[in-house]
């Protein structure tokens, strides 16, 4: 909702009541010191949250639903200041001329407020006692306010004292995007069906005349023949004819010639247009109810240029990108139902704003009726109304779609991230993104632990079935990045066929006092997690059947780690401490977590683990090396 509704009421309500009333109905809903701009959205709920704010604070026995009836008076009372109260002075002769106008009036207000939610009311049926209105709108509750401004509008301009009827305190429906009233207003309404009863009395009388011979005496209208349909459509090159079903019988010379025959003839009319105006549904009901409503229908032009004999313009211009969407066409004009036809009439023309706007659906000036204005505004450029709101709701959609591809933006950025920390940290990768050179970001670690992890027996199951390996080798690798995952000091370095390697202490330093304590604490973490690999297979070979074994080999020491290269970067490590890590895993047995005792030693500054000597193991490169089980770790058995 603009702030000029708000404008509008706060400068009634400041006259009336005084600036410290209004301040306070600004504190009440949450506005303090809030000054409103006429061009800017607030919320809808913003006036049912003034109105229950100035039940309490005005407190002068008013219910929500009056002060929503003021709200609506004080907008027209404030009218004159924007320069509407000339626009509303000649919407009509009588009140309920500005009843079926009022739709002209926010199509006019749409030019200054491009955003503008607004209502849609027309007179259903009138009497001498005034009338019923059909009254939709996109928000909930707002009857009242409608009332407040029609009642100030009847007594300003019309000299007429209004009251509204009983109005349903739900409406009548709330399909097509919003929700539907049918009010009764109670005013004087015996001039206007005077002069309506004096125009049909008139037609009668033109009737009758024809119907008498040329020799009465008293005659002073010639009888004149009827009407052949085909003149009529002659006069209305663009318009339609259509029957309960929709199925169009008819339509006129200029519009069926931008259709491939028989297209136009026989189609459904919503399957090629849409009701832009009122925004209605293209039902049989609701288009008999708009007979003294403007109605603006956009007709999807699905032709093919090339096979378009008629056309006197080229459609395209050479080397000119294609445009894929559909060319649309709007016409704006009334419907009329011919009750001898059984038929609703169409009377429309073309809305063509320029020269360019006929180019680019295929018509020449000369296709454009004489009456009216359309050649006139085609030549002086004018921009009609429903084409710039087409602009600015085909500028919304783009804006849409740049959000939703913003989104996606980020989204794929997310992802590409996560894949390239799975294969550089994200501090190393941060570096590098900042202009660092790879090689720059190597740096010596003077204490790490490795950790390899493999699975003994994928062989013999490759054996049997490379399908089955595969996949094998996938459900016990995501059951171990699942733990990784959660061991944020742990970092995964790579998989090299069968073997997962992971390493504690880097890339991250950790950097403390006590260094023995700090480096237990990153051997604490990554032991933990030996552990839980041995567990999860266990489970995952019991619970899925895959006879899958696993040992794994730990060793500590000093190492090398950075990024070389720069197709397929990964951060890589370097050191006798990795070999010696791989030999501790190639000479464990399955189900085995085999330790060195570089790393034994670094275990005794702690009493948590359970280990289990195993002697002295051969290792090729190395020697005799004592080694040692890593068994259990004792808060997991007191745990469990």
């Amino acid at each position: 909702m603009y702030g000029i509704i708000f404008v509008t009421v706060g400068s009634v309500i400041q006259t009336e009541y005084g600036n410290d009333v209004w301040f306070s109905l600004l504190d009440r809903v949450g506005y303090r010191n809030t000054t409103f701009c006429t061009h800017s959205i607030y919320p809808d709920d913003l006036v049912m949250k003034l109105a229950n704010a100035a039940v309490t604070i005005i407190a002068n026995g008013w219910t929500v639903q009056d002060f929503l009836a003021y709200f609506g008076r004080c907008f027209i009372r404030a009218a004159g200041t924007f320069g509407y109260e000339k626009l509303i002075k000649r919407c009509g002769r009588f009140f309920c001329d500005f009843l079926s106008t009022i739709d002209t009036v926010h199509l006019h207000m749409k030019y200054r407020y491009p955003k503008m939610d607004h209502p849609f009311i027309y007179a259903l049926e009138e009497d001498v006692g005034g009338a019923i209105i059909h009254y939709r709108t996109s928000r909930c509750g707002f009857p009242p306010f409608l009332y407040g401004l029609l009642h100030q509008v009847a007594a300003d301009f019309y000299g007429l004292q209004l009251s509204m009827g009983h109005v349903p305190d739900e409406p009548c429906g709330n399909n097509e995007g919003g929700y539907k009233y049918q009010i009764r207003l109670n005013f004087d309404n015996g001039d206007y069906m005077a002069c309506k009863a004096i125009e049909h009395g008139a037609m009668a009388l033109e009737r009758k005349a024809n119907l008498l011979t040329s020799t009465t005496a008293n005659i002073q209208h010639e009888p004149l023949p009827q009407l052949s349909s085909s003149i009529l459509l002659q006069l209305f090159p663009f318009c339609l004819i259509f029957r309960s079903d929709l199925k169009i019988i008819a339509a006129g010379n200029q519009l069926k010639q931008m259709f491939l025959w028989p297209m136009l003839i026989g189609q459904i009319l919503p399957d090629i247009a849409r009701l832009r105006r009122p925004r209605f549904t293209l039902t049989w009901d609701n288009l008999v109810t708009l007979q003294r409503v403007a109605c603006e229908l956009e007709i999807i032009l699905s032709y093919n240029t090339e096979e378009y004999p008629l056309s006197k313009i080229c459609k395209t211009v050479p080397n000119e990108p294609k445009n894929d969407l559909p060319l649309r066409l709007f016409l704006r004009g009334e419907m009329r139902y011919m009750k001898d036809w059984q038929a609703i009439v169409y009377l429309c023309n073309p809305l063509i704003n320029n020269i360019d706007d006929l180019s680019e659906v295929g018509l020449a000036l000369s296709d454009l009726s004489l009456h009216g204005h359309g050649r006139e505004l085609v030549m002086t450029g004018q921009q009609h109304s429903s084409r710039l709101e087409d602009l600015y709701e085909r500028a919304e959609e783009k804006a849409k779609e740049l959000q939703v591809t913003h989104e996606l933006l980020d989204e794929w950025k997310q992802r590409g991230d996560e894949l390239l920390y799975s294969m550089i940290p994200e501090s190393i990768a941060e570096s590098l993104r900042r202009g660092k050179e790879p090689v720059d970001t190597c740096e010596v670690f003077e204490c790490i632990t490795v950790s390899f992890v493999e699975m003994t027996n994928i062989e013999d199951i490759m054996i049997k079935s490379a399908l089955e390996a595969v996949s094998c080798m996938n459900s016990v690798f995501s059951a171990l990045d699942k733990i990784v995952d959660h061991q944020p000091n742990v970092y995964k370095v790579e998989t090299i066929g069968n073997v997962y390697m992971v390493v504690g202490g880097a890339p991250t330093r950790y950097e403390s006092h006590v260094k023995d304590i700090c480096l237990v604490l990153i051997l604490t973490i990554l032991y933990i997690v030996a552990l839980e690999f041995r567990d999860a297979i266990n489970e995952l070979s019991t619970k899925v059947g895959i006879p899958v074994e696993i040992r794994i080999g730990i060793h500590s020491g000093p190492a090398v780690a950075g990024v070389l290269g720069r197709k397929v970067p990964r951060y890589c490590f370097f050191g006798d401490t990795i070999n010696t890590a791989a030999r501790m895993q190639t000479t464990s047995l399955p189900g085995k977590i085999h330790i060195s005792s570089t790393v034994y030693n670094l275990m005794q500054c702690s009493a948590e683990f359970l280990c289990e000597k195993r002697g002295i193991v051969m290792v090729k490169g190395k020697g005799e090396m004592k080694t040692y089980w890593l068994l259990q770790y004792q808060l997991l058995i007191v745990k469990g």
